[in-house]
């Protein structure tokens, strides 16, 4: 076996523990990189870009970056008296290092941004691009021109899906069966130009849009289904039960549709859910408008 003595030890060298001390403390580089980006500032003006800085820390980091000679202060006026600090050239030097270190950082330690992938489907063309081009800004969009298309283009990327109620081949119906059946986690807005009946309610989307549809009605509902995500399966059951119970009630005279069988079993199975003030706690706040003024206590 092989013995190591203290000789083995890597030697590392002071100067490199005190520059990482340096840099390791939470506002020197960044007070080095308010002043790169300027001919010089103010204490206060120092205070405004630096958010949650206290006086005394900035004046503190302030005399230790001088001591070191990375900044230089100047007075600029005497009555009264005003200061300025900017960079020596030592400090600009510094400063590229503290850029090469954000580099390296934003590279290898963030996290990747989730990719928030959209499906557009329907066989109608200008609606398709439209609908397309409204959301690509914000979305990755794959789209679809059918039903089996649509099946095709599905998978557990896809967040949110665009569906058109009426394609050629397999219908948005039949599509959004499937969906359900391989248990995805992805939210359907239903897109059709007929107006909601009851049979809606036996169908398992969770918004419902009539045609013509609006730039913004889309964008909103497609944002509110990514948030809806992040709930629990019994919150975002309800929501989409209460989306069609206001749907239905909008379309029709509310008092023939209470004589209905698949009102009642809508009402039921929102009764049975039980969704209380505790379920709903972190919900958006303009999501929670479309709840009951009433939930369980």
């Amino acid at each position: 076996m092989t013995e190591y003595s203290s000789s083995d030890e890597p030697d590392i060298p002071d100067y490199l523990l005190e520059s990482v001390s340096l840099l390791s403390k939470k506002w020197h580089p960044a007070v080095i990189h308010c002043l790169s980006n300027s001919d010089g500032l103010g204490f206060s003006d120092l205070e405004q870009q630096l958010d949650g800085i206290s006086a005394k820390v900035l004046n503190d980091a302030l005399a230790e970056l001088q001591e070191y000679q990375i900044i230089e202060r100047r007075e600029i006026n005497q009555s009264p008296l005003r200061v300025n600090y900017t960079l020596t050239e030592r400090g600009k030097e510094l400063d590229t290092v503290i850029g090469s270190l954000a580099d390296w950082g934003e590279t290898y330690l963030t996290e990747p941004e989730t990719q928030r992938i959209v499906l557009v489907a329907d066989d109608n063309e200008q609606i398709l691009r439209m609908h397309t081009t409204w959301l690509e800004d914000e979305y990755t969009v794959r789209t679809a021109r059918d039903g089996e298309e649509t099946v095709q283009g599905l998978d557990t990327d896809v967040g949110v899906v665009v569906l058109d109620r009426r394609m050629p081949g397999l219908s948005g119906g039949e599509v959004l069966d499937w969906i359900r059946s391989q248990r995805y986690d992805i939210r359907v807005v239903m897109v059709t130009s007929e107006l909601p009946d009851p049979d809606i309610f036996d169908m398992a989307f969770d918004e419902y849009l009539t045609k013509p549809v609006l730039e913004d009605e889309l964008k909103d509902v497609v944002a509110d289904l990514f948030e809806r995500r992040e709930y629990s399966t019994q919150l975002q059951e309800y929501l989409s039960l209460r989306s069609k119970q206001a749907l239905v009630e909008a379309a029709n005279a509310t008092e023939s549709l209470k004589t209905t069988e698949e009102y009642e079993q809508l009402q039921d199975r929102m009764a049975a859910l039980e969704v209380n003030s505790d379920d709903i706690a972190d919900a958006d706040s303009e999501i929670l408008e479309q709840l009951p003024l009433t939930v369980h206590q």
